[in-house]
Formats: structure tokens, sequence, C-alpha cells
């Protein structure tokens, strides 16, 4: 039933948000001018860079993609800032999943609820987690931030999990960044 509340809850808080952003937009569509955007990005650089690491970090504990704000990126920097920057967002974001994991005792909950299924994903992933990692990274269906969640569980090094995140993620990023800023 709390569960239930609390889907609710975020339902409203989100239609909530895009009707704000909807009804400013209609308002004052100069707030959203590209130009003025970069003018207050070029303005205040080190806040907007702040500002836009902090949220990327922050995503993954909900589960949010960070491609959307990967293209968006590119309104406020050149692509190698905005590259770069994402990077350091994911890979923190990545570094608070598995440490808020871990914190949360999720690997003591998911052992004795799903015991067999824990069993086999270890299985799976025996020798093979860095290679599993990046692949599940780079494939965009998929939130990276789950098997973060999961490798933590399962206490596979967090350097493993960052090196994995940085190769599949970095390659996704790139790909989008680059070739999105060539198309624009």
């Amino acid at each position: 039933m709390k569960q239930n509340k609390f889907k609710k809850k975020t339902f409203i808080a989100w239609i909530s948000v895009v009707l704000i952003i909807l009804i400013t937009y209609y308002l004052n569509p100069n707030l959203f001018d590209i130009t003025q955007i970069r003018t207050f990005t070029d303005n205040n650089k080190i806040l907007v860079i702040i500002a836009y690491v902090l949220l990327l970090s922050i995503l993954g504990l909900f589960f949010i993609p960070s491609t959307p704000f990967a293209i968006a990126g590119l309104l406020l920097f050149t692509p190698a800032e905005a590259y770069l920057l994402n990077m350091i967002g994911i890979i923190t974001s990545s570094i608070i999943v598995y440490h808020y994991a871990r914190f949360l005792g999720l690997d003591s909950a998911f052992e004795s609820r799903y015991p067999k299924k824990i069993m086999k994903l270890k299985k799976a992933l025996n020798n093979k987690e860095l290679p599993i990692i990046a692949g599940w990274s780079l494939f965009p269906l998929v939130p990276t931030d789950l098997i973060i969640y999961v490798s933590s569980t399962l206490r596979i090094p967090l350097w493993k999990c960052i090196l994995g995140v940085l190769i599949g993620e970095g390659t996704l990023n790139a790909l989008y960044i680059f070739s999105i800023y060539r198309i624009l």
C-alpha cells in the first residue's frame, strides 16, 4: 500500500514539474531561448558546471537515464566539455549507487528473497564481471545503475564497476555527443 502511495506521489510530482515548465514556457518563452541559456552558462560557468554534475550524480538513485542530459549538455558546453562532465557525473553516480546499495543492506535483502537468482547471477558474473558490466553499460535500453546495484550487492570490486562503466558509458556517450554535434 505504501509503495502505491509513493508511486502516486512521484507521478504527481513529475506531472507538476512538467506543468510548471510548460506554464513558464508559455508565460515567458524568452527563458528558453538558446542564446540566453548560453549567455547565462557563459556568465556563470562554474555554477552551471557544478549544478550539471550534481544533477547527473543523483540520477542513478532514481534510475533516470543520463542520455537526455548528455544531449542537452551540447546546448551548454562544447562537445569535449559535455563529454567530460557527463562522464564525471556518471562515474560519481555509479560510486554513489554502489555505496548506497550496501548502505541499505540490499545484498542481504536480495540474497534472502531471491537466493536462486542471486546464485545464478553470481555464476554468470564469475570471472566475467568487467565485460558484462561494460557491455551492460554500452547497451542503451537498460539502466547502467541497475548493474551497479547488483554488482555492489554481489561484492564485485568498485574499481571493476567503474572501469566497466567507463568503457561502456564512455563509448556510448562519445557516440551520442560527438555524432549529434556533427549533425547539428
